[in-house]
């Protein structure tokens, strides 16, 4: 079994949110935004401690809520309860799942409830059918009953039915209702279910962030550390066997027992019945009647095995509660490392000696086990993080995992199953936890585009409250430089926001895509020559896309009245030459011409195939009147305008290089120019040179464009 869903209400700063992890599932964000909320509220919702702490509350006059679905619930994990217990929840199981709420006040404490399918009418549920039926006894009356509450069911109601056979045929009938007449609704758990169901659901394997580790290092199985020293010795007690017997002999030499006849046994040593009879011999004096039975139980393996401690001898043998945490981290790991290698020869075993637990309905099922890390990274070295994600990966396909972390070392599309952004937010009277979720399993389109943001590096993005997007390789460094000079206040690194290069204006739309489904706010920087083609890929509204159609057919009519055709220069061929999509256009019009050639004629889709071969000629002649042509600014200005109340920027000049100074040479490659740019920029004065105001009144292009995208 496995948890599939957990939603978690007033818990810290989580008001509201629901998390359904997965296999592997990482939670990303900024610090103190609620990752490691989300890990325990799933370590509450397992243990389910009697009280909880009254800080925790986000409204402490509204109840804290777990509400949990676990779903691939087996009859093997069903056999881990009681039968009598078994046999009451099944019912409450459909389709393999159960859904549990565990309510806290900060009065009354725990109230645990289970999901149960019930009849949207009270009068059909099983307690409404019992209240009718109250006090009734002879078949007559219980006719009566069917006939008053229930007519629909009268018909087929068998003659002279008693009491309790009536209440069986009502609740046929009621069983045989259509879906729709059903809903799930919180009702209290069967008697003696609530303290036995520990052993039916997942056990958390608890992991926090470095604080106090002296708790989390001791040998207990009430620690992270402790339990994983405990999975790690269960697996040498069937070793033991002759230990435990010596033990079993022991426990007979100390005390009384039963047999197997049911007889009491008494094989105890001398000393022992002769200390047993002394000290009820002095009690006696005072209470003639009282008894004395000495019980002296000896240790078990598993109390012996939980008393191992580990010794580091790095130069210095000492207790690992004295080291560094640097290696009470790695230990830790390296004992999850241990396990992990134990669990897979033990799986490798069984299935080689054809082995398969799925097949026996009487078989019990290992209690499964939630492993929850806060920041696995934490005082590792690059490569042991990378060993550490190899492990967890590993541990993920026999343990659901959950992470918090801030290195991009432990993304792996393909492996990590699902990210979780999660952002604060400003709300009333606090801030609150919000998530933002992405599952790469389903969701093959953005798993593409994570591999493209993971090879150019925008991991970092992930962790940031605003994405700006831009398409050159040269942007980020100058804009950069050229904000904080304009305003000190305008700092990407200070304010979060991170600047993701996409490769080109086609990825515009999807990078935006991807992000925003992180809860990310996104922005886009684009050249000019973005409004004459690729526009689409902006994601502009309506009103914009009308604007700029609009705008086209002005820039169509001024080519003609001014006889404007395209520059065919070097630079422009060239970056068609390397197009794959212009490429294939070109090779598909050899073959075009070919064909005309040899039949001297030529279809009309052959002229429109030859035509789109040169559509980047009108593109370019359009660019060429929006840059210079006066007669099209104010269209443009307002253009520009509507796009950045959108957070779409485009650069009224052109390209960035547009706005270099002259005496910068452009002999060089283009981030060794920016780099010479930005030298020459020294102060705010500098950086005002860079752009002029779009109309007269106005701050620069730059000022405008910058106090946008810091929200001034």
């Amino acid at each position: 079994m496995k948890i599939s869903r957990i939603e978690i209400k007033n818990f810290k700063g989580l008001k509201d949110e629901k998390f359904e992890p997965k296999s592997f599932s990482c939670l990303v964000g900024e610090n103190n935004a609620g990752k490691s909320t989300v890990l325990q509220a799933l370590v509450y919702s397992l243990n389910r401690p009697k009280n909880i702490p009254s800080e925790v509350f986000y409204d402490e006059t509204q109840p804290i809520s777990f509400i949990v679905k676990y779903s691939d619930v087996r009859n093997g994990d069903l056999n881990r309860l009681k039968s009598e217990h078994r046999t009451k929840l099944m019912p409450l199981i459909y389709g393999g799942e159960l859904t549990l709420t565990a309510n806290y006040t900060k009065s009354d404490g725990l109230e645990l409830l289970v999901s149960k399918l019930a009849p949207i009418e009270e009068k059909y549920r099983e307690e409404g059918i019992n209240e009718n039926f109250r006090s009734m006894r002879t078949a007559a009356q219980a006719r009566n009953i069917v006939e008053n509450e229930y007519p629909e069911f009268l018909e087929d109601l068998p003659d002279n039915a008693t009491t309790a056979q009536a209440k069986n045929y009502l609740t046929d009938c009621v069983n045989a209702l259509a879906p729709d007449q059903f809903h799930y609704m919180d009702t209290t758990l069967p008697s003696g279910i609530p303290s036995s169901i520990s052993a039916l659901l997942p056990e958390p394997i608890y992991i926090p962030a470095v604080k106090n580790f002296e708790d989390d290092l001791k040998t207990t199985q009430s620690t992270s550390f402790g339990r994983l020293m405990g999975l790690l010795m269960d697996d040498l007690t069937p070793d033991l066997k002759d230990i435990n017997d010596t033990l079993i002999d022991l426990k007979k030499r100390l005390n009384r027992y039963v047999d197997d006849n049911g007889d009491i046994k008494d094989e105890r040593l001398p000393k022992v019945v002769d200390l047993e009879g002394t000290i009820e011999k002095f009690l006696s004096e005072n209470f003639p009647n009282v008894t004395v039975d000495l019980e002296i139980p000896p240790p078990e393996i598993k109390t012996i095995l939980n008393t191992a401690k580990i010794y580091i001898d790095d130069g210095s043998r000492d207790l690992i509660d004295s080291k560094g945490d640097g290696v009470k981290r790695s230990l830790t790991f390296s004992l999850l490392r241990a396990y992990v290698d134990l669990i897979s020869r033990r799986r490798n075993e069984a299935y080689d000696n054809g082995e398969d637990e799925d097949e026996d309905e009487d078989v019990i099922l290992e209690k499964p086990l939630i492993f929850l890390f806060e920041e696995p990274e934490l005082y590792l070295h690059p490569k042991a993080q990378r060993i550490l994600f190899s492990t967890l990966s590993t541990i993920s396909t026999l343990y659901q995992t959950v992470i918090t972390t801030h290195s991009p070392l432990f993304f792996e599309p393909g492996v990590t199953a699902q990210f979780v952004r999660v952002a604060k937010e400003d709300a009333q009277p606090k801030p609150i936890g919000k998530l933002h979720p992405v599952d790469f399993e389903l969701d093959q389109e953005n798993l593409n585009t994570f591999r493209m943001a993971k090879f150019d590096h925008s991991e970092a993005a992930f962790f940031s409250s605003h994405i700006v997007l831009y398409e050159g390789e040269s942007d980020d460094f100058f804009f950069r430089h050229v904000a904080k000079s304009l305003n000190p206040d305008w700092n990407f690194e200070d304010k979060n926001i991170a600047l993701v290069e996409v490769g080109g204006k086609g990825n515009f739309s999807r990078f935006r895509r991807f992000f925003e489904s992180f809860g990310l706010k996104v922005s886009i920087l684009s050249d000019l020559d973005v409004l004459v083609k690729d526009f689409a890929h902006l994601g502009a509204n309506e009103e914009v896309q009308q604007a700029r159609e609009i705008l086209i057919q002005k820039l169509d009519q001024r080519i003609q009245d001014l006889g404007v055709s395209p520059e065919l220069t070097g630079k422009r061929v060239k970056s068609k030459v390397k197009n794959p999509r212009w490429v294939l256009k070109y090779e598909a019009a050899k073959d075009i011409v070919q064909t005309i050639a040899d039949n001297g004629t030529a279809t009309y889709e052959q002229l429109e195939e030859l035509k789109s071969l040169f559509v980047w000629e009108s593109e370019e002649a359009r660019y060429k009147v929006l840059v210079a042509d006066g007669e099209v600014n104010a269209d443009l200005v307002n253009i520009l305008d509507s796009l950045r109340t959108q957070g779409i920027y485009i650069l009224s000049k052109g390209a960035i290089e547009e706005y270099y100074p002259e005496e910068v040479t452009s002999n060089c490659s283009k981030p060794e120019r920016a780099l010479k740019v930005t030298e020459r920029i020294s102060s705010r004065v500098d950086a005002l040179g860079l752009s002029q105001p779009l109309s007269v009144g106005r701050p620069t292009e730059f000022e405008e464009i910058f106090a946008s995208i810091f929200g001034q």
